[in-house]
């Protein structure tokens, strides 16, 4: 119960758990994803740059160099992916980079990794605490009379 002595609002609770749920289902099944480009783990290769790909939002230009991917030893081609972080003024047409292919499909990755993990691992946290706060809401029980007195007699001191 609140101070004011209603219960939590079943609306807001709904909410939350919305919340929550939908933060859970976009980012937990890429908690592997993130954390393998953390640590460029996967087949090392060579990106060679075909085009930039510029998308335009809110008054912001975004741009990043599609190519292929070949893997060192062969096993792993790939067209029509994404350099990870790559920037307009990266490369040119044509040229080539060292990459790593994390299972993330249509990117590749620099060898050094990236910090992309940090935003996923934020997401899952908030979507932890969302989750919490409804539970705590309904489910814990509501606090008895004693602890509500001495909690009065305590603020009001």
């Amino acid at each position: 119960m609140t101070a004011s002595g209603r219960g939590p609002s079943g609306f807001v609770s709904l909410l939350l758990l919305l919340a929550g749920i939908l933060l859970f289902w976009m980012t937990v099944p890429n908690l592997g994803t993130a954390a393998r480009a953390a640590t460029a783990d996967g087949p090392r290769g060579t990106f060679t740059a075909a085009r930039l790909v510029c998308v335009g939002h809110s008054g912001h230009t975004s741009c990043e160099w599609s190519g292929t991917f070949r893997s060192d030893d062969g096993t792993v081609e790939l067209a029509g992916v994404k350099l990870y972080g790559s920037g307009r003024d990266t490369f040119e047409a044509g040229q080539r980079a060292r990459a790593v292919d994390v299972g993330n499909v249509g990117r590749v990755y620099a060898p050094t990794g990236s910090r992309s993990w940090i935003i996923t691992v934020v997401l899952v946290v908030v979507a932890y605490v969302l989750l919490v706060a409804v539970a705590r809401r309904h489910l814990m029980p509501p606090a008895s009379s004693e602890e509500k007195a001495r909690s009065i007699t305590t603020h009001c001191r």
